[in-house]
């Protein structure tokens, strides 16, 4: 990041975090008054410890044992069911533990802990039987692997594409130059102009093998970054995809090996529990001729997607170790961007009042509670898992 940018953004989140600390000491306060008068209360604050998760297993628990009510959750199986709602899986972490973890079939739950969707894609949609796709939750990932990128100096937030690929830069082949100015905030914000549809083009880009140049030759709406009279804003994989290209330049390996080696690895995350989709690359040669699709592509089991939910809760930390720094999950999930005036949106992640959310098509979402210490999972082949999530903050004692 320049030196500029850094100072603002620390200047908002030193704010943010004295208020945060403020808030902190007067509910701690409240807790230990109360705590004079109801034993239950203090039993609580007792069970939130630093518990994290095993290579293999996690620790399970009831609802109530971690502080909420397990009526509730049962209303959201209930609406689940009414309203036929297609969710495959659900998984809900409180203080770290399982409170809840649930397969379904025809909106229905099942004993077995197992995928049941027959029609599934096992290419694009259900790998190995056990691997969901997150479609774009993916770019979620992708933007804390780019907070990582910068933390390791291999780029900052005002670098542009091209100064990674200077050698590539054609004015015949891709014509509008404001592309010279398309930046990595750009990029992670989805304000870099370039003139898409993402469920109109997707298909047709899919059947190039979502060849990066096919996206960058496309021409420009705005200027990059453009915010007058309103953020302009265009929802795109092809920015994670240039990202992918990116991280692989500056790292010297591809955007599934900088994961492995800088984020699931530290978190505990197994081979057997993650695959990347790749295609040909056009903008890298040899062991970098492969390009990690960065707009979607991710696979993983729903405990493999809590555990990066879990390490953002925490600030970036794992079992004390700092993954991905505590600014960039702090920026990085807070409203950075309002399109139109209506949205929020940060880097990549999808911010709200309550929580924050990676979501991908088809209901695939990591959700994370920072105030009630809760991560929330669901795969699905619907888009309604989003109305959810009441029944979680409502059940919250």
């Amino acid at each position: 990041m320049s030196h500029s940018l850094i100072k603002t953004k620390r200047v908002k989140m030193i704010n943010k975090r004295n208020t945060k600390l403020a808030i902190i000491g007067v509910s701690f306060t409240i807790i230990i008054f109360l705590g004079l008068f109801s034993p239950q209360v203090l039993a609580y604050k007792y069970k939130k410890s630093n518990y994290w998760p095993d290579w293999d297993k996690w620790r399970e628990c009831t609802p109530e044992a971690q502080g909420m009510d397990s009526s509730k959750i049962e209303e959201m199986y209930e609406y689940i069911s009414t309203n036929e709602i297609d969710l495959h899986s659900a998984l809900i972490i409180r203080n770290g533990y399982i409170v809840n973890e649930e397969y379904l079939d025809d909106s229905e739950r099942i004993d077995e802990k197992i995928y049941v969707w027959p029609e599934a894609d096992d290419f694009i949609q259900l790998r190995n039987g056990n691997l969901h796709c997150l479609w774009s939750a993916t770019k979620s990932v992708v933007s804390l692997l780019t907070g990582i990128a910068i933390e390791h100096g291999l780029f900052d937030l005002d670098t542009t594409f091209f100064e990674v690929f200077p050698d590539r830069w054609d004015s015949d082949t891709y014509g509008d130059e404001r592309k010279l100015d398309i930046t990595v905030e750009n990029m992670l914000l989805q304000n870099s102009g370039i003139q898409w549809d993402e469920l109109g083009d997707w298909w047709p880009w899919y059947y190039t093998d979502f060849n990066l140049d096919s996206y960058l030759t496309r021409p420009m709406d705005y200027t990059p970054g453009a915010s007058f009279p309103v953020d302009f804003w265009t929802y795109t994989s092809g920015n994670a995809e240039m990202l992918s290209v990116m991280i692989a330049n500056k790292s010297g390996m591809t955007m599934a090996e900088f994961a492995r080696k800088n984020l699931f690895k530290p978190l505990k995350i197994r081979d057997d529990e993650w695959d990347w989709w790749e295609g040909a690359s056009a903008w890298g040669s040899g062991d970098l001729a492969i390009k990690n699709h960065g707009g979607f592509g991710l696979f993983m089991t729903h405990q493999a997607m809590a555990r990066i939910g879990l390490m953002c809760l925490n600030e970036g930390k794992w079992r004390g170790r700092q993954v991905v720094s505590e600014d960039w999950i702090d920026i990085s999930t807070s409203v950075q961007i309002n399109p139109w005036g209506m949205l929020s949106y940060g880097y990549l992640w999808w911010p709200y009042d309550n929580y924050y959310s990676a979501s991908g098509l088809s209901g695939q979402r990591i959700i994370v509670i920072p105030e009630d210490n809760i991560v929330v999972v669901f795969t699905a082949d619907d888009d309604n898992t989003g109305t959810l999530i009441d029944f979680i903050l409502d059940a919250v004692l």
